[in-house]
């Protein structure tokens, strides 16, 4: 009897050390969500470029290390470079159909903040639950005009444009006329307000406005310098192309943002420079070094892209751009246009996007060999199934094109323009950019990562909407946006990125 009594016990004991054996090795298994084993991992802020493996829990990078971890899912990265996920500062295209071209180009974070929102609450409350990457938006000085002059709430424009044709026949009362001092008054009231509603700077597209005097552009940087908001600024529409006719535009900016001790950004410096961004980047430098918080963007094309109603192509345009009716091209079509064709489509398709030939090659390569000059796509909505190839393949083309195939700068500079510099510039604001950009522990897990030898961009000018090639698994939060290069469609982990009152 005490035998088996004995035999039973062991039985018992060994069955015990069994269980105990696997719930150890459970507990093991699900150390971390995600594991990305044995990538090429490259932090720009740190240096840090070796073979490790990521651990992800709760939406952060909780390990980087050289030996093996296990995870609940396993990313097998060999031969591959792991990045901070890319941060876009100039995404017009706020919607579920930009977003995914965007992921599948690497991107995580993308923030309209060019032109901005009016209201911000409204544009946040939209997107959340909703969006595939993380969204936020700058303050519209351009919606903040339309309210004031004409009583509407402009919502997002870029989206708006085509539909909302109450805001382009106003054109001339919101855009074309000056403020009175009651409502230059009353444009900053609400501008205080939309900054204390968790925007993201000031968005001051006034080439759109031209009715902005250069006091109403004064009292606006005035104030966002006061609430420590940095000015992103499509600078006001140049009076002639010749040499130094374009850099005229940016020394009003650069002036004010001295007097006032603001922080600026220059948006696409080689779509507004032309031929003076050499002298536009040595003088935004030059700031720099005296003391000056200012950037500049650029997107990696020789053509741009706008309304064809809007104030850009209003009388003159061909001598202030030193560019004619064929530099400007219809993307429904391919086509270049005439002066019938333009003035037609002008007149009965004002709200839609055309690409406009015009910027020089060796100017968008200084901009983009240039250490300092953040990359940005300027990509918009992609409205009706056509637009700027910028909006689906600016950062693979920077990679495949610029970094591989010219060597125009290294992986890591390119890295640092897509990643760190755009996080750095926001950080101000928004301190949840604290946590983006980089690739160290206890950052959150926006994560991308691409083949280097194969990755680039597919987007053409007639074909704009071709998703990029080597990207290959985008993590938003830790959770997979794409795997294996495909859209993950349901997935919709981005979240908003608001003013640090807000976060």
């Amino acid at each position: 009897m005490t035998a088996k009594m004995n035999t039973l016990r062991g039985w018992r004991g060994l069955c015990l050390s069994i269980v105990a054996s696997l719930m150890a090795s459970a507990v093991a298994a699900a150390d971390y969500d995600l594991v990305i084993a044995n990538g090429r991992v490259m932090d720009p802020e740190t240096g840090f470029d070796e073979v490790a493996t990521i651990g992800v829990k709760n939406g952060r990078i909780e390990k980087i290390t050289k030996k093996d971890l296990k995870g609940e899912r396993r990313i097998d990265a060999s031969d591959l470079v792991v990045a901070p996920g890319f941060i876009d500062l100039h995404a017009h295209g706020q919607n579920i159909i930009a977003q995914g071209l965007q992921a599948r180009d690497g991107v995580t974070t993308a923030l309209e903040q060019e032109i901005g929102v009016y209201p911000v609450k409204e544009f946040y409350e939209a997107r959340e639950g909703k969006s595939r990457l993380n969204f936020g938006a700058s303050v519209s000085h351009q919606g903040i005009r339309i309210k004031v002059k004409t009583g509407r709430s402009a919502g997002h424009t870029p989206s708006a444009r085509s539909s909302d044709t109450d805001r382009l026949q106003d054109l001339e009362r919101w855009a074309m006329a000056p403020m009175t001092e009651e409502e230059l008054k009353q444009g900053l009231d609400l501008y205080r307000e939309e900054a204390a509603a968790g925007g993201l700077g000031l968005g001051l597209a006034h080439e759109y406005t031209p009715g902005a005097d250069r006091k109403e552009i004064y009292r606006f940087m005035e104030t966002a310098a006061a609430l420590n908001h940095p000015v992103f600024t499509h600078v006001r529409m140049a009076r002639h192309p010749n040499t130094g006719g374009l850099f005229e535009m940016m020394q009003e900016v650069i002036a004010n943002a001295a007097v006032h001790g603001g922080a600026l950004h220059i948006c696409h410096v080689t779509s507004k420079g032309l031929g003076d961004t050499a002298l536009i980047l040595e003088a935004v430098d030059a700031a720099r070094e005296n003391g000056l918080d200012i950037t500049a963007e650029a997107y990696p094309y020789a053509a741009g892209s706008t309304g064809i109603g809007t104030a850009l192509f209003n009388e003159g345009w061909q001598d202030r751009w030193n560019a004619d009716y064929g530099d400007v091209e219809w993307p429904p079509t391919g086509e270049r246009l005439t002066k019938e064709t333009f003035e037609r489509y002008r007149r009965e398709q004002p709200g839609a996007d055309v690409v406009f030939h015009m910027i020089p090659e060796e100017a968008m390569k200084q901009a983009i060999a240039h250490p300092d000059v953040i990359i940005a796509s300027d990509g918009m909505t992609f409205e009706g199934g056509v637009g700027h190839p910028r909006g689906a393949g600016a950062y693979a083309r920077v990679l495949g094109r610029f970094v591989r195939e010219e060597k125009l700068l290294t992986l890591m500079e390119a890295l640092a323009k897509m990643t760190l510099l755009p996080a750095k510039r926001m950080e101000g604001v928004a301190p949840a950019m604290r946590r983006k950009g980089r690739l160290q522990e206890g950052m959150d897990a926006d994560i991308t990562i691409f083949d280097p030898e194969t990755v680039i961009d597919r987007a053409t000018y007639k074909d704009s909407m071709q998703p990029s090639q080597g990207v290959l698994y985008v993590l938003v939060g830790g959770v997979e946006v794409v795997t294996n290069a495909a859209l993950n469609e349901e997935a919709f982990p981005g979240k908003g990125i608001m003013s640090s009152d807000k976060n």
